[in-house]
């Protein structure tokens, strides 16, 4: 029966059958939800880290226009942070195989995809944010960099490193999306079409 079959899958990829309602997932699961859960752990752990970083470098610049960048920068890190917890905790609270098991699979597919999608759109104004941050490090380590940032030049170099580094971290950043998201929510997708293929059948 291809029902049986499909729910064979989900066991031989370790996901447990519930016993009072919330799944039950092995830290060793290979399960694509799992997986997608690990994932954002990681990134939520990367976000503390970049944190930490602007904190103490927001602390060791003296120069208010670097300062102001950085701000802008913990700022930005702090709402992903807490976007990709919210979509975390989402996954975690509504993935519930005692409800229509095609739902939910379809939900937390949804909300990663849509999640991911928002922050692609979002990069393409925080890569030159980022960049104009770190132009502007650059030039304190030994000059005044609100002084120089005056200078036709240095704002022609801006603009060129601006230009080269957006569509660059862009291009790495869906690139990087696809190593690590792309196989489990392909996995995903390919158990809503088998559920979706069953219920076919069965009508």
């Amino acid at each position: 029966m291809d029902l049986q079959k499909t729910w064979n899958r989900l066991e031989h990829d370790k996901l447990n059958k519930p016993v009072l309602g919330i799944i039950s997932v092995s830290k060793k699961s290979k399960h694509p939800v799992q997986k997608l859960i690990d994932l954002f752990k990681i990134t939520l752990g990367f976000s503390v880290v970049f944190e930490m970083g602007f904190i103490y470098l927001l602390i060791i610049m003296t120069q208010p226009i670097v300062k102001l960048f950085l701000v802008i920068m913990i700022i930005v890190y702090l709402f992903f942070f807490f976007l990709n917890l919210k979509i975390l905790k989402n996954i975690q609270r509504t993935f519930r195989l005692d409800l229509n098991l095609k739902t939910t699979l379809k939900q937390v597919y949804d909300n990663t995809q849509s999640t991911l999608a928002f922050q692609r759109k979002s990069s393409i104004f925080i890569y030159p944010l980022a960049a104009t941050a770190g132009f502007l490090m650059g030039l304190a380590a030994e000059k005044d960099a609100a002084l120089m940032m005056q200078k036709w030049q240095v704002q022609i170099i801006l603009v060129i490193a601006i230009a080269v580094l957006t569509p660059s971290c862009y291009y790495l950043a869906r690139w990087m999306e696809k190593v690590s998201y792309g196989k489990y929510l392909n996995q995903l997708h390919s158990l809503i079409e088998d559920f979706e293929r069953i219920e076919k059948q069965s009508n």
